[in-house]
């Protein structure tokens, strides 16, 4: 009961945090911005009489389409230079065509998700225990996390951010950053996770250790459902991705917080079927995600 408990707080905590920002994240159809313009030598202000400066002032509203208040603070200008031509075609992931498209010889999107997909699809095979593997399996894929995940999708997310893609650029970058993390925890050369081990019980069933991965992919879910709110104006698909991710995390997040709660044989066997569930979601995302880079 106490387990039931500890996972229906999580996923209460993990939706209330996420209505949280979707109230914050939904813009109006429309946004204005007023500005002020005065100028010197008047006698009136608002058509009264002024005591004792002469100076008028006049409110301006301007209105903004979410298009054009997006690209007014997050692409204020076009990228300038003969990198930023030869990299010129609009990414996939970008809402908006790019003015330099015609120029185009390469699309950083396709290295971007390719990276992506790597050591993601290994690791929910790893999830769902495909061929006798099990979740301490990814400890022997960690290299593709530094490779794949890390310097192929930080380099693409440089690559979006000379064309001027602020979206592509933010998803490439943080999850290129979520995959050295992870290589790095996972590695066994730095022996980060048997430093939590106490006695015979081993680092990966440790409270504290369980308890920290249970933070951590909370805070990813939130990241992550702010992807799903940007990828509502670009296609289905990637909707779907970031939709199967959500869960993803949420799940393996509510794993970790069972074995945080009680490190037993009984409660594991619990946790393993939390991350199958995970697995199960994040096998939606690589499907569909496969199928962006096929098409």
């Amino acid at each position: 009961m106490a387990s039931v408990n500890l996972f229906l707080q999580t996923v209460l905590f993990t939706a209330s945090s996420i209505l949280f920002l979707s109230s914050i994240l939904l813009l109006p159809e429309t946004t204005e911005s007023p500005f002020t313009m005065s100028s010197q030598n008047s006698e009136h202000i608002n058509d009264k009489p002024t005591l004792g400066h002469n100076e008028l002032s006049r409110q301006m509203t301007l209105q903004l389409s979410p298009d054009q208040y997006e690209r007014l603070f997050f692409q204020p200008s076009a990228p300038k230079g003969d990198l930023a031509k030869r990299l010129g075609t609009s990414s996939s992931l970008s809402p908006t065509p790019h003015p330099l498209s015609s120029l185009a010889t390469g699309n950083p999107t396709l290295v971007g998700v390719v990276g992506f997909l790597v050591p993601f699809s290994s690791t929910i095979f790893c999830l769902l225990q495909f061929q006798g593997s099990k979740p301490s399996s990814i400890a022997g894929v960690s290299g593709t996390f530094y490779f794949f995940g890390g310097i192929t999708m930080i380099i693409a997310g440089i690559a979006e951010f000379i064309l001027g893609n602020s979206f592509p650029m933010a998803v490439f970058i943080i999850y290129g950053c979520h995959w050295v993390n992870l290589g790095y925890v996972n590695d066994a050369l730095h022996a980060i996770v048997a430093s939590y081990a106490t006695g015979r019980e081993p680092g990966a069933l440790a409270q504290l250790y369980n308890a920290v991965q249970g933070h951590y992919n909370i805070v990813m879910t939130l990241i992550t459902f702010v992807f799903l709110c940007g990828s509502l104006r670009i296609n289905v698909p990637f909707v779907i991705v970031f939709f199967g991710l959500v869960f993803c995390f949420s799940f393996l997040a509510a794993g970790h917080y069972h074995l945080e709660y009680d490190p037993t044989v009984t409660v594991l066997e619990h946790a393993v079927y939390y991350f199958k569930i995970a697995g199960g979601f994040g096998l939606v995302s690589v499907i569909t995600g496969w199928y962006l880079v096929s098409s």
